[in-house]
């Protein structure tokens, strides 16, 4: 069920500029897509020097990630060489004007924001940064319901050799694991967190899945709830598995 990258297409809407914040950072973006019929903000960090040999993570729910102090725990452990250097995508799921949450129309296995990312977010930030990745190269974070967008890119396409899913919920789309069975992709790198008091328990079913798969897996089980405090203390684990070959 592998898909194809596809021509950067000229319907961008750019908006932003660069500033310096110890790392190199890229003001929020917003790119407007053709596929889901409005504009979505990006954010990147760490582009700097080298920016063509460094790997590229994109992180879905962009803008709570950034509120909630994971840049700052991400870009703390690569100055003190924690965790390999790489570029950071946020994707936001708030639309600019409104401030609407669209994390449920994006995240509950919408093949059109899988299309987004295909032929629209990742030729244009790759183009900016060097040179489209290989999907060793090319990893993908998300969070909750996150983690259920990205247990659905791991079974529907090629784009990406590294997933992380903390604290994944998949009830709102239940047809995930079988897509996941039947999924064509091979030798994936997935890490699956949790926390000891998370309510939502969901990692043990896609760790069997994944398994069955022969994917390279790791698990983490952290003293923690279904929240930002729980997963900021997992970063450390999350990127040192997925950047490290």
């Amino acid at each position: 069920m592998g898909t194809r990258l596809f021509t950067v297409l000229p319907f961008f809407l750019l908006l932003g500029f660069w500033t310096s914040l110890g790392a190199q950072q890229q003001d929020w973006t917003s790119l407007h897509s053709e596929v889901l019929g409005l504009s979505v903000d990006v954010k990147i960090y760490g582009a700097g020097s080298n920016r063509s040999e460094k790997p590229i993570v994109y992180l879905t729910d962009g803008r709570k990630l950034l509120d909630n102090g994971a840049m700052d725990t991400i870009l703390n452990l690569t100055r003190k060489g924690i965790i390999p250097e790489a570029i950071y995508v946020l994707v936001s799921t708030i639309e600019r004007v409104s401030q609407k949450d669209l994390r449920n129309q994006f995240f509950f296995c919408n093949p059109d924001y899988l299309r987004f990312f295909e032929t629209e977010l990742i030729p244009f930030v790759e183009a900016k940064h060097g040179s489209l990745r290989s999907p060793s190269e090319r990893g993908l974070v998300g969070i909750s319901f996150g983690g259920l967008n990205a247990a659905y890119f791991s079974a529907k396409t090629n784009l990406f050799g590294n997933y992380a899913l903390l604290s994944p919920v998949t009830y709102p789309c239940k047809g995930v694991i079988a897509d996941i069975s039947f999924s064509a992709g091979k030798d994936l790198k997935i890490l699956l967190s949790t926390g000891k008091n998370d309510a939502e328990r969901y990692v043990d079913e896609l760790e069997k899945t994944y398994r069955s798969k022969g994917h390279i897996l790791s698990t983490i089980e952290t003293n923690g709830q279904h929240d930002f405090e729980n997963w900021n203390g997992q970063w450390k684990h999350v990127l040192g598995f997925l950047l490290t070959k």
